[in-house]
């Protein structure tokens, strides 16, 4: 009889704590960008572009974050910021663009000069309405975790402009080397992941149009990339170091032709990742843009999530 009871008790120990475990499974708090006016990872105001100068912003802690259950942001017990810049950029004296990797700015101001937005915002430009593009957590649920509303992102434009004034082919679908992009954390971090949404662009110039995208390649050594979620444009090559668009044609539509999705940067200890940043045509019949409308580019944007660490 002692022994059945103590059978009994053993069991539902166990069963207590297997279910004590269960929402740790399942609600896993993150580390987020936000901006909504009290918890602030860019301390208002927040400036326009078109700079190149380094943009820091601050994670802020959110507890079930992986799941945006009653998405609850509070400063980290141990502050962490992270620093995106450029480096080694390949066309310098762009004209109204500065350079050719730029933050915050869009074409459509004018025939020759981009258009000035924040360097940090929500203006995706885009619905996840699926729920199953972009990923927070590395352990998932797929799809959730990342909130266009709540998650801002930085703002990335490759200006075409010098392409357009080198009279680069467009129809052998060569990648252009525009220069680095650099992440740096303030401390060292365990599995990063960056969410990247408009992957993609398109000029239309006589109803013949031209679609080209930014594809990335990690230069960090020892790191690799596996794509958690996303749209089928967006791919990872077979050596998991570069971020590329599997997709003709290409568009500037996460739901229809840009690459857009979550990807892991699995590894311990991170400080720094560098991306080698190019732009691709898809071939079509268009061209980069004409003498006379030379704002064209392509505008994404990218933004960080980590596992509460």
């Amino acid at each position: 009889m002692l022994s059945s009871l103590t059978r009994v008790s053993r069991f539902s120990g166990l069963l207590l704590f297997l279910l004590g475990s269960i929402p740790s499974v399942f609600a896993q708090h993150t580390l987020e960008f936000v901006q909504d006016g009290v918890s602030n990872s860019y301390k208002p105001p927040v400036p326009k572009g078109p700079t190149s100068i380094p943009q820091t912003l601050s994670f802020f802690f959110n507890r079930n974050g992986n799941s945006d259950e009653g998405i609850y942001f509070q400063k980290p017990e141990k502050e962490l910021t992270l620093t995106f810049s450029f480096d080694d950029q390949t066309y310098v004296n762009v004209p109204q663009h500065v350079t050719g990797l730029t933050f915050g700015a869009a074409s459509g101001a004018s025939s020759t000069h981009v258009r000035q937005v924040p360097v940090v915002n929500s203006n995706y430009y885009f619905t996840d309405t699926t729920r199953s593009i972009f990923t927070a957590h590395p352990n998932g649920p797929v799809g959730r975790g990342v909130n266009l509303y709540a998650n801002p992102g930085v703002q990335i434009f490759l200006s075409a402009k010098p392409l357009i004034t080198a009279k680069a082919p467009s129809s052998d679908t060569s990648r252009y080397y525009y220069g680095k992009l650099r992440l740096q954390f303030s401390r060292p971090v365990n599995n990063p992941v960056l969410s990247f949404a408009g992957l993609g662009a398109t000029t239309n110039f006589s109803d013949k149009r031209l679609g080209f995208a930014t594809e990335l390649e990690l230069l960090t050594p020892g790191l690799t990339v596996t794509k958690i979620s996303g749209t089928r444009e967006l791919v990872i090559n077979d050596a998991q170091t570069k971020i590329l668009h599997d997709k003709s044609p290409i568009t500037g539509n996460c739901g229809a032709g840009a690459a857009c999705g979550s990807v892991l940067v699995q590894g311990a200890n991170i400080t720094t990742l560098v991306f080698g940043v190019y732009l691709r045509a898809d071939g079509g019949p268009g061209v980069w843009g004409t003498e006379k409308v030379k704002n064209s580019g392509d505008m994404w944007h990218i933004t960080v999530t980590l596992p509460a660490q």
